[in-house]
């Protein structure tokens, strides 16, 4: 597991272009968020809606297959493929032209499985409520008042929780721990959904089944690769309690919140990799 996880980071540190599209997307990405949420005409609302979904498929259809060529190209390195560092410089530097083609190899294939992958998520969510709701105590709380709670600021939620009676916390944490528990190991099971997608050539027709083998390949190689694959989400939730940690230092002053922003740009580059280099290599 270390190997993968000093390779991956050996990836992004010779291949900054890498952590490029991120940025720029969330750029453009919010301009086009922005000019959704001011729509009024609901036929406005639902093609800026559409229009933003497809702008995030391209963008991960051509980010994807950036990390999938600069792992091929990290390999070329260390197999001594090319004959000097200038050479090697100038094929890091043109992965950054293999975005578009990403798009229009896989912006289909990527679509599909966004589109699946939210249906299931939906389905998924309202069976375990279903199932909760007759299985588990509930909390007896203002669902409405507790969303507006949960999304202002900690202190408003610290207050709000003082206010809650012992058994509607203890139903809250039940059902906290249930929803979790099911959605954690939903991802666990998909974690290497989009790597297979990747790896998919159908074609034609065919290519409307990719969700469905890509699916397959994920799981098969999930239990395959049970103990690996746990020991990346194990090392990626420490990660990602570091980088809470440190937010709260990047939010003292305007400085360290651009500087935290980048950093988090990186660390979320340096996961992808992470997880694409680990199907590449155990695949």
């Amino acid at each position: 597991m270390s190997l993968y996880i000093k390779k991956a980071f050996e990836i992004i540190k010779e291949n900054i272009v890498l952590a490029q599209p991120p940025i720029f997307f969330m750029i453009i990405f919010s301009i086009t968020f922005a000019a959704l949420v001011q729509q009024t005409v609901k036929l406005y609302y639902i093609i800026f809606s559409a229009t933003n979904i497809m702008l995030c498929t391209a963008f991960f259809a051509g980010w994807f297959y950036m990390i999938k060529k600069g792992i091929e190209h990290h390999n070329k390195a260390e197999q001594g493929g090319y004959k000097d560092d200038k050479e090697k410089a100038s094929a890091s530097f043109s992965l950054g032209k293999e975005f578009f083609p990403g798009v229009g190899i896989y912006f289909p294939q990527v679509t599909y499985t966004a589109g699946v992958y939210a249906i299931i998520s939906v389905l998924l969510a309202y069976l375990s409520v279903k199932f909760g709701m007759h299985s588990l105590t509930k909390p007896d709380i203002n669902w409405t008042e507790f969303m507006a709670v949960a999304n202002s600021t900690p202190a408003e939620m610290q207050k709000y929780v003082y206010g809650l009676s012992f058994e509607q916390l203890k139903a809250l944490n039940i059902w906290m721990l249930y929803l979790g528990g099911i959605f954690s190991a939903f991802s666990f099971l998909t974690m290497f959904l989009f790597p297979a997608v990747m790896d998919s050539t159908e074609k034609g027709f065919k290519s409307l089944l990719i969700p469905f083998t890509a699916f397959n390949k994920n799981i098969v190689f999930v239990f395959k690769n049970f103990f690996g694959v746990l020991g990346i989400i194990v090392f990626l939730f420490f990660l990602n309690i570091i980088m809470s940690l440190l937010s709260m230092i990047f939010n003292m002053n305007f400085v360290l919140a651009i500087i935290g922003l980048i950093l988090s740009f990186y660390v979320m580059t340096y996961a992808v990799i992470l997880i694409f280099l680990f199907y590449e290599e155990r695949k």
